[in-house]
C-alpha cells in the first residue's frame, strides 16, 4: 500500500527527506558534517612495476604497499596464479632471527612453492619491518638462477 501523501496534489506533497525527524535522524548517523570518507584515514597504496626477461621468459612483477601487507605478483603467464601468504612469526625475546610461516591460499600447495616464496620475498618483509607479504606467482621457470634473477626485479619494484 502507497502512502496518502503520493497522492496527494503537488502543492501539498513533502519533498523527500524533508521532515524534521528524518533531519535529525540523518545527523544522528552521520554527524552535522557529513560522514568521513573511508580513504582520508588511510594511506594510498603505493605501486611499482617492472616487466623484464628472465632466463629468455618475459617476466613482470608488481609490487604494492597496503599498510600493514605488501602485495607482490611475479608472472611469466600474465596471471595471478598461486597465491601465497608469507608471515614472520612470533620469536622469543632474546632470539635475533625470524622464522616465516607460509600458507597457500589459492593454488598449488606444494613444497616447490613455499620453499620459492620464502626466497623471494623473506628479504621484502624484513626490510619492510616484518609485514606480511602476500605474493602471487604464476612461473614457467623455477630454476635457482630464474629464482634469484626474480628476486632483484623484486627488489627494483621496491615500495616498503
Amino acid at each position: 500500500m502507497r502512502s496518502a501523501h503520493l497522492y496527494a496534489p503537488p502543492g501539498r506533497r513533502k519533498a523527500c527527506g524533508s521532515s524534521p525527524d528524518r533531519r535529525r535522524r540523518r545527523e544522528r548517523l552521520l554527524g552535522r558534517q557529513g560522514p568521513i570518507p573511508a580513504m582520508a584515514t588511510q594511506a594510498i597504496p603505493v605501486s611499482k612495476q617492472t616487466r623484464e626477461a628472465v632466463c629468455g621468459i618475459p617476466t613482470e612483477v608488481v609490487c604494492t604497499s597496503f599498510g600493514a601487507t605488501i602485495l607482490v605478483v611475479v608472472t611469466q603467464y600474465g596471471k595471478m596464479g598461486t597465491l601465497v601468504s608469507v608471515e614472520p612469526d612470533a620469536v622469543p625475546d632474546g632470539i635475533n632471527r625470524t622464522s616465516w610461516t607460509t600458507k597457500v591460499l589459492l593454488g598449488k600447495d606444494e613444497p616447490l612453492v613455499h620453499i620459492s616464496a620464502k626466497h623471494l620475498v623473506t628479504l621484502v618483509s624484513q626490510e619492510a619491518g616484518n609485514k606480511a607479504v602476500l605474493l602471487a606467482m604464476a612461473l614457467k621457470d623455477k630454476s635457482i638462477e630464474g629464482i634469484r634473477r626474480l628476486k632483484e626485479l623484486i627488489h627494483q619494484c621496491r615500495v616498503w
